[in-house]
């Protein structure tokens, strides 16, 4: 039986835009809510527990923004979209801030808002069964390891402890965070998240912490940072061993008595927060390199959670591909193929050094190129049909062109280099002796991915 799919809430005070959004998401197969203002939206939400809510900025009496923290206060698992006709920075970051899933300008990008409402994950249930307090996490297996996974965070999350997760790149570090925080009893306050190795330190302590009006050129207004916005909600620090040791002891600090203070702040601030990080690196080699705090590892570390690799629980294949297949044929407007069991071998056979984002990659790339009814090898991109370190080559030399042939090879090297820094790219970045960047450039063309979240 086919899953029912989600209920949407469209909040908008001008009845054109609410009539011709609801007709189009209609006709995709959703159910449709309509409300002119936030007043009406919050009838409609004690009333029909929507799945996903899709609301305007700009109302009369009561606005977007305010409505937003309404309705995730009163159901933290709600997905919401905004909207508006007058786009500006600091709005976005706000309803970003706030818990929004995305941002669109009017007019309405149709096909966008389409694609990210068909990559929306409701995990095993139906969409409507989550209550208030209840994880739709989204971790997908029912192996071991995933067991075994699910079992921590439900141990974990309503306890007020410290979580570091731990795992390779693309083993879902971020997810698993988001399940500790939407399981926890800090669910209905904000969940915010920074990644510390995408943001140069001097502009991550004023993300953390906030700064004071005249702190540095440019400072003309006072700002809040994560810390305070995410009052009573839960700070999840993604790649923590990438912070500076300087700023590694005004992240213990706050540890110690949840206080800090905003940059070219002269007063203690308090904060109540649970401090969730994550890292695919070794923090005791760092430790002993002296690139991380060993009191700050042990206040972060109160509990540890490590997330598997895809090679330790690659029975789950068949289960994540059937996911990503419905997920990305949906998305791209396609009938969805039937998975044909070669292809699923090829998939088992692989290492995944990129985990389960780089299969999600892969997956995605074999419906694009499939135009049939059967998902076969043949649309597997080539460096999966080859084999690793292209082991099922042939041994004609003439069957492989100079230029495949170089590809093999440094597909090779990049794929041992991940291997002997434990999947820290920026590692393996100095191993092969060329910049980070060029590495996650090549990781892309190969289907790894080019970023390094969990």
């Amino acid at each position: 039986m086919d899953r029912m799919k989600p209920t949407i809430l469209i909040v908008d005070d001008e009845q054109w835009m609410r009539a011709s959004l609801g007709e189009l998401l209609q006709a995709e197969g959703y159910g449709v809510l309509l409300a002119d203002s936030a007043a009406s939206a919050m009838e409609l939400l004690d009333r029909s527990a929507p799945d996903i809510a899709i609301l305007d900025v700009r109302m009369p009496e009561r606005g977007g923004l305010e409505l937003l923290k309404d309705l995730r206060a009163l159901s933290p698992n709600l997905r919401v979209f905004m909207m508006t006709g007058y786009p500006s920075v600091d709005t976005a970051v706000l309803a970003m801030k706030y818990g929004a899933m995305d941002f669109f300008t009017k007019p309405l990008d149709f096909p966008k808002l389409r694609r990210q409402l068909s990559l929306l994950d409701f995990g095993a249930h139906a969409p409507g069964e989550y209550k208030a307090g209840q994880a739709a996490d989204g971790i997908l297996g029912e192996s071991p390891a995933i067991r075994e996974l699910r079992e921590s965070i439900r141990r974990v999350a309503p306890t007020d402890a410290s979580v570091i997760i731990m795992g390779e790149s693309g083993t879902g570090k971020e997810l698993v965070a988001e399940s500790i925080h939407s399981q926890s009893q800090r669910s209905m306050h904000p969940f915010m998240k920074i990644n510390c190795a995408a943001i140069p330190d001097t502009l991550l302590e004023s993300e953390l912490f906030g700064y004071e009006k005249g702190a540095f050129t440019g400072a003309v207004s006072r700002k809040q940072g994560l810390f305070e916005s995410a009052e009573k909600g839960t700070v999840f620090l993604d790649e923590i061993g990438d912070m500076d040791v300087k700023l590694q002891s005004k992240l213990l600090h706050i540890l110690q008595g949840g206080e800090f203070r905003r940059v070219g702040g002269t007063k203690d601030l308090s904060t109540d927060v649970r401090i969730i990080s994550a890292t695919n690196q070794n923090l005791g080699e760092l430790i002993a390199k002296g690139l991380f705090r060993e009191d700050l590892y042990y206040r972060l570390s109160v509990i540890s959670i490590q997330t598997p690799s895809l090679r330790n629980h690659i029975d789950d294949i068949p289960l994540l591909v059937k996911r990503f297949v419905a997920d990305f044929s949906r998305s791209y407007g396609k009938e969805e193929p039937l998975v044909e069991d070669e292809f699923l071998a090829l998939l088992k056979a692989q290492p995944w050094l990129g985990n389960v984002r780089e299969l999600k990659n892969c997956i995605e790339r074999a419906i694009i190129f499939c135009d049939g009814r059967r998902l076969g090898p043949q649309h597997l991109p080539q460096q999966y049909m080859m084999g690793v370190c292209g082991e099922n080559r042939s041994s004609d030399p003439g069957a492989l062109s100079i230029n495949e042939a170089c590809q093999d090879l440094e597909r090779a090297m990049i794929l041992e280099a991940i291997e002997k820094s434990r999947g820290n790219r920026t590692e393996a970045a100095k191993l092969l002796g060329i910049p980070r960047r060029t590495l996650y450039n090549k990781l892309e063309k190969l289907g790894f991915g080019g970023d390094e979240r969990s």
